[in-house]
């Protein structure tokens, strides 16, 4: 066989290898084409939203409109992810889940935050302490208050919940622990009495002034006005 007749050969199976890609080629774009068109937000619109929301604090309008903004997007091109991420940031959300139930429907499920402290005057503390900021007009009313460097959040929620065990014997609670810019902790108590601490080690300060307390107040008709254990050796009481 010469070297024409090889060279004609291997063309025709170029050729045919060439045509063969075309084929799949075109019937692969034909395809993707019509799946295309076939899931077009017109031919599977999302017809029912179902939300699950206790509503005590976050808005219905507010979900709605959050929501409202992707469902133009159809079925099969809804950002379920995106759209969790909008409803992250509304403030009182804590969690939120987003799925697609075919055919075309759509379930929000929410969790709201669960204040259980405040952070100074513009801030919310929930249960694992982490500060979110709603709107001041709707802040639950008479939660204890809280308040430090933004930086020594945490450490101040964790000394918070140590301070209210210490002081369950004696029947108080913690109102108001705030780390003062002078370097010294006051705590506003259930009786309305305020601890001074100094700054270094509170909970050894508090573990004294509990084991002292009854003693302290034993013969007294009214509670202490303040109780400042911020000397060196003592502390000093002021009366009503």
């Amino acid at each position: 066989m010469g070297w024409r007749t090889k060279a004609k050969i291997q063309h025709k199976k170029q050729a045919k290898r060439l045509f063969f890609k075309i084929i799949i080629s075109g019937v692969i774009g034909f395809l993707l084409w019509y799946v295309w068109g076939y899931t077009k937000p017109r031919n599977f619109p999302i017809n029912h939203v179902k939300i699950f929301a206790t509503y005590e604090h976050v808005e219905q309008q507010s979900l709605q409109k959050a929501i409202d903004s992707y469902l133009n997007n159809g079925f099969f091109y809804l950002n379920v992810i995106s759209m969790r991420q909008q409803l992250l940031k509304l403030p009182w959300v804590y969690e939120a889940s987003v799925q697609r139930k075919w055919p075309d429907t759509v379930v929000v499920n929410i969790i709201e935050q669960k204040p259980i402290l405040q952070w100074g005057k513009n801030a919310l503390v929930n249960p694992e302490g982490v500060v979110f900021a709603p709107p001041i007009s709707t802040f639950p009313q008479g939660l204890p208050i809280i308040f430090g460097p933004e930086e020594r959040e945490l450490e101040i929620f964790t000394l918070y919940k140590k301070m209210q065990l210490l002081f369950e014997p004696l029947d108080l609670t913690v109102k108001q622990l705030i780390l003062s810019p002078q370097h010294h902790w006051e705590i506003l108590l259930s009786n309305n009495a305020v601890v001074y601490l100094k700054e270094a080690e509170p909970l050894s300060q508090l573990e004294l002034l509990v084991n002292l307390y009854r003693k302290i107040t034993a013969d007294r008709e009214k509670e202490p006005k303040s109780i400042d254990l911020r000397y060196n050796s003592g502390l000093a009481v002021k009366w009503e």
